[in-house]
């Protein structure tokens, strides 16, 4: 059971029990960053909400940021950044393929890219597609034919004023589980959504999730450190309902 730190936090939050997720990187740099998250990262009653767009420095920065341990997040917008970002990862680097964005005008399914099918191989350890929370069975049953045996579920739920992360997931998350582990019993699935502890973690365990991935707990990093350690059984930190 492994627990992931959600990109783009894996950028900046680093612990001994957890692998960091870093990214999201596009092929090319796609700049303001800041600026997006000034305007419209926010707070809703429905969880968090933003519409960054997948704004960072590009792939080879990426790359030189991430270490061997870690994961790197990728996502491709042209129809041929598969390929190209594929002739610059090193082969053996773990990697998750974001295959959507809810705050792009794009594309909202990648997989029909050129080159998708090429990166599930031996050499990864995590070989990561992360699905968005609308992925259809279809789309599920297409992305494990294809050889791909890890998925995350899942991306930020796609609203008008952006992306939507948090407990609002949860749903979308549970059918994703069921329709995975029900299926395909080689699968292996990253469930995250809300966790802000350690019991929401044992809830997605208990639909057959394999491993977990955090984001919402990150905006406080006191508190995920306190999620991360107590998800890995560590006496000295309270497990509590909320």
């Amino acid at each position: 059971m492994a627990t992931f730190i959600s990109a783009p936090f894996g950028n900046y939050l680093k612990f001994e029990n957890a692998i960091s997720v870093t990214g999201t990187w596009t092929y090319k740099p796609r700049p303001g960053l800041f600026g997006q998250v000034v305007k419209t990262l926010r707070y809703t009653k429905d969880g968090w909400r933003n519409k960054i767009g997948l704004r960072n420095r590009g792939i080879k920065y990426g790359i030189q940021k991430t270490n061997f341990n870690e994961v790197l997040s990728i996502a491709a917008i042209s129809e041929h950044d598969w390929i190209n970002l594929e002739s610059i990862v090193p082969e053996s680097q773990s990697v998750e393929l974001n295959i959507s964005c809810p705050n792009l005008d794009a594309h909202e399914d990648t997989t029909i890219f050129n080159g998708f099918d090429a990166w599930p191989t031996k050499y990864r350890k995590w070989c990561i597609v992360k699905v968005p929370p609308i992925a259809t069975n279809e789309l599920l049953d297409k992305i494990v034919d294809l050889g791909f045996t890890q998925i995350h579920a899942s991306n930020t739920l796609p609203t008008e004023k952006g992306g939507l992360s948090g407990a609002i997931l949860l749903p979308h998350t549970r059918r994703i589980i069921k329709h995975l582990k029900t299926k395909y019993d080689h699968v292996e699935v990253i469930a995250g959504g809300g966790i802000r502890e350690a019991w929401h973690a044992e809830f997605y365990k208990d639909l057959g999730a394999d491993h977990f991935s955090i984001g919402t707990a990150c905006f406080n990093p006191f508190k995920v450190w306190r999620t991360v350690n107590a998800i890995n059984g560590d006496p000295s930190i309270g497990v509590h309902q909320t």
